[in-house]
């Protein structure tokens, strides 16, 4: 388990083939994402990933099920550096979001997709206190229904075009891989043209917003100045708040975020 405070006890020589071999990780750990994002006409897909170390608690995956649906997450393994990076592979390998069987398949409402993920996670009966949370969405390109679930994450935010109203869309579910018999909940709206959904992992809340004591969420005025923004803008000015953030920052944490935009 070698992260940057372990690196910086170790001999120059055992410095530089240590962190090789987390550049290597890195890559591996890489290779997982999406090469290519399923963006069709009227609907667009952007993705931010800025690991905290070489290698990152944090995977996502963008996926065309079928003609008519894309299903889509993140997924945010506890603690960083290697352990949660092998954890992230673990999940990435056990998530179905479809089962084929002979000449049909069935795709998976968002819920059932978390269940099987906590049910094998809960199996597999890890070491320690090893679990993760996760946002998984499910759209119909044709009537641009968005079904979600989530497991303790962050909720999605809908980017709502016509007034450019900002708000948390809720789904109850707990953490995954701590309990057997986790119940979760499908939850599903209607998206229009012009309207964006941000799903990301918690490292980003910082500059998302903050909650006050009252329970109510306060967005930070730098994302909400660029929720006007198309997709590919958001994305780009994003990375350059987070990019800012991180040359001030003593602590950084995994970054990682999907923008969908439902085209007008």
């Amino acid at each position: 388990m070698l992260g940057e405070q372990t690196l910086a006890l170790l001999t120059q020589e055992e410095n530089e083939e240590a962190r090789h071999q987390l550049e290597m990780a890195a890559v591996v750990q890489r290779d997982f994402l999406p090469k290519k994002l399923p963006n069709i006409d009227g609907i667009n897909f952007e993705t931010i990933y800025f690991p905290a170390d070489c290698v990152s608690g944090d995977i996502y995956d963008i996926r065309r099920l079928d003609e008519k649906h894309i299903g889509f997450y993140i997924a945010d393994a506890v603690g960083h550096s290697m352990p949660a990076a092998l954890l992230t592979i673990f999940i990435k390998q056990a998530i179905e979001m479809r089962e084929t069987k002979d000449n049909s398949y069935q795709i998976f409402e968002p819920d059932k997709v978390l269940t099987l993920l906590n049910n094998k996670m809960v199996a597999q009966g890890f070491t320690d206190a090893i679990f993760a949370t996760a946002v998984y969405c499910l759209l119909n390109i044709e009537t641009k229904i968005l079904k979600f679930a989530r497991a303790g994450h962050p909720y999605p935010i809908l980017i709502e075009s016509q007034d450019n109203n900002l708000t948390h869309i809720e789904s109850r579910g707990s953490l995954l891989g701590v309990f057997q018999n986790t119940q979760f909940t499908t939850q599903s709206i209607k998206l229009h043209g012009g309207d964006k959904l941000l799903i990301y992992s918690d490292g980003a809340e910082d500059i998302i917003g903050k909650c006050r004591d009252s329970g109510k969420f306060d967005f930070s005025h730098e994302f909400i100045s660029v929720c006007n923004d198309n997709s590919a803008q958001m994305r780009e000015s994003l990375e350059d708040i987070i990019n800012e953030k991180d040359e001030a920052a003593q602590e950084f944490d995994d970054i990682t975020a999907i923008i969908l935009e439902i085209k007008d």
